[in-house]
């Protein structure tokens, strides 16, 4: 994986491996965050040191809730 990547808990590991996976483009923001992007959807950005056990779940599940919405607003053209 990316340099900046170095030292992150597993947990942000699998996270980028999965947004990777699903086709987003994962960079560090200015301010230290991870910034998730992909074409059609707006970025997501994620702290680099999640607090607590569910943050590997919340920010999976944000990123299938913009895929979805993406593909709903290309099916309306």
């Amino acid at each position: 994986m990316r340099s900046f990547l170095r030292g992150a808990r597993e947990s942000v590991r699998r996270l980028v491996a999965f947004a990777q996976a699903e086709g987003w483009r994962v960079d560090r923001s200015a301010g230290g965050h991870l910034k998730l992007s992909k074409i059609g959807c707006a970025s997501i950005f994620i702290s680099s040191t999640p607090s607590d056990a569910r943050g590997e779940l919340n920010a999976r599940a944000l990123l299938r809730r913009a895929d979805r919405q993406r593909s709903l607003n290309q099916e309306s053209f």
